[in-house]
């Protein structure tokens, strides 16, 4: 990562970022959270003045003000991740890197965290968000780039991405709910979007020569524009090696 700065480059210092890593790592447990602000808060430098202050702050904006003096055990994990988020703030970075952050949260807690996520986004703060659910960064990112073992498969503007593949994405409708168990039999370029809906992402021929082998009714079939985990079973369905002799 790179910053401009009046026509100059350099790259950011540690005390820049604030991270959230995957799982319960951020923060220790056994502290309440004000002790953990104050703690890492000291570490990077800055006086319980200004921490104190700030991550109240933030707690409050997340709801969480109540549980100042609380132990980190005793919350919810979807109240964890956001007190260590509100720490992350709290100590003023620049960028915020995100490690599978909606790991393990339940469906509320996570469109939860995903509108933080995108507040935080409109306000101009800089988010490098790594994470498999493909459905949250469809619907929080701007960028996205998929990688492979290091190499980088695919990078561009999230919807342009979505935009490149969509004269050859088609959408297929079952007469049966029996989505998963096809998608996971055809093979790459297929994914399940439904109980009765598939999603084929390649050519026409390849998906003609496909349909007359399905063991289920086709009710319907229409051209659509992918989602990321449609592409990204494609891009990874042909970047997998093929098993040798």
């Amino acid at each position: 990562m790179v910053l401009e700065e009046g026509g100059a480059r350099r790259r950011p210092q540690g005390h820049e970022f604030g991270v959230l890593l995957e799982g319960s790592r951020n923060l220790y447990v056994n502290l309440s959270l004000l002790a953990n602000a104050l703690y890492f808060g000291g570490i990077r430098g800055l006086p319980p003045k200004e921490v104190r202050p700030r991550f109240e702050a933030w707690l409050e904006r997340f709801g969480l003000k109540d549980r100042l003096h609380a132990p980190l055990a005793s919350l919810s994990r979807g109240m964890q991740q956001k007190a260590a988020l509100a720490l992350a703030l709290a100590l003023k970075p620049r960028f915020l890197l995100l490690d599978e952050p909606t790991l393990g949260l339940d469906p509320v807690s996570r469109r939860e965290f995903e509108g933080i996520l995108l507040e935080l986004k409109g306000e101009g703060w800089g988010i490098l968000l790594t994470s498999h659910d493909l459905e949250g960064v469809e619907r929080v990112s701007d960028r996205v780039a998929f990688l492979r073992q290091g190499e980088v498969l695919k990078e561009g503007p999230t919807q342009a991405l979505l935009r490149e593949w969509a004269g050859e994405g088609y959408r297929v409708r079952l007469a049966e709910p029996k989505a998963e168990a096809l998608q996971k039999a055809l093979g790459p370029g297929w994914s399940a979007e439904g109980p009765e809906v598939l999603f084929f992402l390649g050519p026409w021929e390849a998906l003609r020569e496909a349909l007359g082998k399905l063991p289920v009714e086709v009710l319907e079939v229409s051209r659509g524009t992918p989602s990321l985990e449609a592409l990204f079973l494609h891009l990874f369905g042909e970047a997998r090696p093929s098993p040798s002799a």
